[in-house]
């Protein structure tokens, strides 16, 4: 079935491609930052209907039971004959109703590094659980950049079904403004090397967000225990 909707995919991406290359050139995941995207890359806003969430009843009803709430979702689409290919991106919030999920909810109250630490911590014990692949010491390692608290980290994971083996990338960055911590994740196919190895740099050489300050919450109407 996976191998069917990438097909589906390819075809549908080479029939519109003179329309996909007039697309937006950047992609800006809140929270995360700006991002120039790699040639023959585009990405548009919805969410991807990916085969390890179909089970739970779709992305998005599977990441708000998890707790996580202001996402945002993009469908991505690789169009460079002859190769096709596609996949996601989003990003989302993690607040006090994420930590009651990983049994944490008495850290509700701690300093925010503290809380994106706990995260941090609990994102790799899983990610480790389910035989992701890495490089370095652990799949997310925190940024020596005390101005933007964050974690980033490259893993494959590998799965197989119906006896065909599938290798999928994940570029993740759990990011903390000093008041909310956001996760952001950008999914393609593994053994689509080259589009990878773009995603992954256009991760790394993306633009940060500006440091969220208390006034400015304070303008944009938002409260601090919004997720309460």
């Amino acid at each position: 079935m996976k191998m069917w909707k990438r097909v589906c995919a390819g075809l549908l991406v080479a029939a519109l491609l003179p329309i996909s290359s007039l697309a937006a050139e950047k992609l800006d995941l809140k929270g995360i930052g700006r991002m120039t995207v790699p040639k023959n890359v585009t990405f548009e806003k919805g969410a991807q209907d990916a085969l390890p969430f179909l089970s739970a009843g779709g992305t998005e009803r599977f990441f708000l039971r998890r707790g996580m709430t202001d996402s945002v979702y993009y469908t991505m689409t690789y169009a460079d004959p002859p190769d096709f290919s596609y996949g996601w991106a989003m990003s989302h919030k993690l607040g006090v109703s994420y930590l009651l999920g990983i049994g944490a909810v008495s850290h509700k109250d701690d300093p925010a590094e503290a809380q994106l630490d706990l995260i941090a911590a609990d994102l790799n014990e899983r990610l480790i659980e389910s035989g992701a692949s890495f490089e370095g010491e652990a799949p997310l390692v925190k940024s020596k950049d005390k101005k933007h608290l964050r974690y980033e980290g490259s893993v494959v994971i590998t799965t197989k079904e119906k006896d065909v083996t599938y290798h999928e990338a994940y570029q993740i960055v759990l990011a903390c403004d000093g008041y909310f911590t956001t996760l952001g994740i950008i999914n393609t196919d593994a053994d689509q090397k080259d589009l990878t190895a773009a995603v992954k740099i256009m991760v790394q050489k993306r633009k940060l967000p500006e440091k969220v300050k208390l006034l400015d919450l304070a303008k944009r109407g938002t409260s601090l225990t919004e997720w309460e």
